[in-house]
This record gives structure tokens, sequence and C-alpha cells, in this order.
């Protein structure tokens, strides 16, 4: 049983002294806007080359090209790399507009039971109605804030980092 423990530490401890590979987006100097994309996570470009996204798998990483499942890309040839799910900031405007939606829907709700439990039919629900509308289109308009793409132009950039731990 020690044999095996001390096995398995030995690998442990071996498997550690590996490379950490990943592509890095930032927008100029600040780190709230930093995007990571691993080893083996999908990646979504679009070059100089062709005028539409291209979806990939990350294969390797070097200190010059992003090898994917089926080309070998520079991050000088990328123009912009779209973030619509790896952007976490994208959670909390989905979340906020979720809020809108599920108000406006819950207040014309309430209403309509209300005005169906007091009145005996939807007399009294249309009052709440443009209250209701507008919450729910405030939702939807909120939805289309979110990032979509990251494009490389200006201070944003797109960066090759190898990390070697010992």
């Amino acid at each position: 049983m020690k044999r095996i423990l001390l096995f398995c530490l030995l690998f442990l401890t071996l498997h550690a002294a590996s490379a950490q590979k990943f592509i890095l987006l930032q927008k100029g100097d600040n780190q709230k806007t930093r995007l990571k994309f691993e080893v083996g996570e999908e990646f979504v470009y679009k070059t100089d080359q062709y005028d539409f996204f291209i979806t990939e798998v990350i294969r390797e990483i070097t200190h010059e090209a992003i090898i994917l499942t089926d080309n070998v890309v520079q991050p000088n040839q990328i123009v912009a790399v779209d973030i619509r799910n790896k952007d976490p900031r994208n959670y909390t405007i989905n979340n906020l507009s979720y809020l809108g939606i599920g108000g406006g829907a819950m207040l014309l709700l309430a209403t309509s039971i209300n005005s169906l439990y007091q009145e005996g039919d939807l007399s009294n629900a249309g009052n709440s109605l443009g209250l209701s509308l507008g919450l729910v289109g405030a939702g939807l308009l909120i939805r289309q804030f979110k990032y979509k793409t990251f494009k490389h132009r200006g201070r944003n950039k797109i960066q090759l980092v190898i990390l070697y731990e010992e």
C-alpha cells in the first residue's frame, strides 16, 4: 500500500513539470477584460483572408503560431475572435435581461390574476400592460448589449503565453 501511495505521489510531481500554454486576449492594460483560451478549447476566429468566422479546436500553442484542428494561424493574421460564450461579463448582462423580462411577465400575470379575482374579468389587467411590456422590452434591449467579438486592432492585443512549471 505504501509503495502504491509513493508511486502516485511521484507520478503527480512529475506530471506537474509541464508547461501551461494559453492565448490571452486583452484590451489595453485592463486586467478585467482578459480572456484566456487554453489547449483543447474551441476557438472561433476570423482571419484577414476570409470574411467569415471559423470554428476550430486549439491543438497546440507555440511562440509564433496557434495550431488548430485544420489550420495554423499567427496572431497577426487574426482580425476578430468570437467571445459570446467565453466572456464572463455576458453572463451578468444575460441575468440582468432575465430580470426585466421576468419582472414584466410577473407583473402582467399578477395583475391578470388580481383582476380575475376581484372583477371576474380582465378589465383591470390592461392598466399595467404598458409597464409590463416596457419591462419585457427593456430586458430584450439589454440582451443586445452582450460582448460579441474581440477585434484585434488598436489597444486590443492577442498574446501567446507559454509558462514553464518546475
